[in-house]
């Protein structure tokens, strides 16, 4: 898998889902495999319209050697209960492998979100909810079809490779000047967090990422989350006393 491929998707997702809160690469409590009864993971999740997005081979992706057939069966599976399980916790699923033609990626990304639209129309949440984010989800679904006629040709793809470089580039360039508060680096792997909205959990990886600080943690309920250390909130996520 090139990584330009991914880059190139993870700009072309924050460009159609702008002004939407997104959660990265969590592996929900409720998201169990019901073959093995381990996690999955999904790459993207929009909260507000139970919309998740989940790169197809990302793991594995650098060896060397062909998969076998029984791998290649395998991760069919996996995937195959990936999307079931979703669809039982109503949130729609989008998967697109970076390695396919670009259109039949933003195919899926249409029909994912035309889902999530109709979805949200017949949900339970309040009308002036679904005032607020039908509107927004509209002009998703505007955004992503425009990039069909924009990625028609594979290359293009690796153009916005660039941009999402420049885009986390500029991202540090924004941050404060000044020295980094003591906080994030007192984070470490074992230590007993609490969340506002998660609850409590454990540290189990902190580990250097685009000149920040990733922070993983695993919630007694909500599951697997990862955070970037300088966007932790200190009303909202807690350091726990043992």
């Amino acid at each position: 898998m090139q990584a330009n491929a991914v880059n190139g998707w993870r700009e072309v997702l924050a460009r159609v889902f702008t002004g939407f809160d997104a959660e990265y690469g969590l592996t929900p409590e409720w998201l169990v495999n019901p073959d093995t009864n381990r996690r999955l993971k999904l790459d993207y999740f929009f909260p507000d319209i139970a919309l998740a997005v989940r790169f197809i081979g990302l793991e594995g992706a650098d060896r060397r050697r062909p998969k076998a057939d029984d791998e290649v069966a395998s991760e069919a599976r996996r995937e195959q209960a990936r999307a079931a399980v979703c669809k039982e916790h109503g949130v729609v699923l989008v998967s697109i492998d970076p390695d396919a033609e670009p259109l039949a990626g933003l195919r899926s990304l249409e029909m994912g979100l035309a889902r999530a639209s109709a979805q949200l129309a017949q949900s339970s949440i309040t009308h002036a909810k679904k005032q607020a984010l039908m509107p927004r989800l509209s002009e998703a679904r505007r955004r992503a079809g425009e990039f069909t006629l924009r990625l028609k040709d594979p290359r293009i793809l690796n153009l916005y490779a660039e941009m999402w470089r420049d885009r986390q580039a500029d991202l540090a360039a924004q941050a404060p000047a000044k020295a980094p508060p003591a906080r994030p680096r007192a984070f470490r792997v074992g230590m007993a967090v609490e969340h506002e909205r998660f609850g409590p959990g454990q540290i189990t990886e902190v580990r250097p990422e685009d000149g920040e600080i990733r922070v993983t943690v695993d919630f007694v309920e909500a599951g697997v989350r990862s955070f970037y250390a300088s966007l932790l909130d200190a009303s909202k996520f807690q350091i726990r006393s043992k």
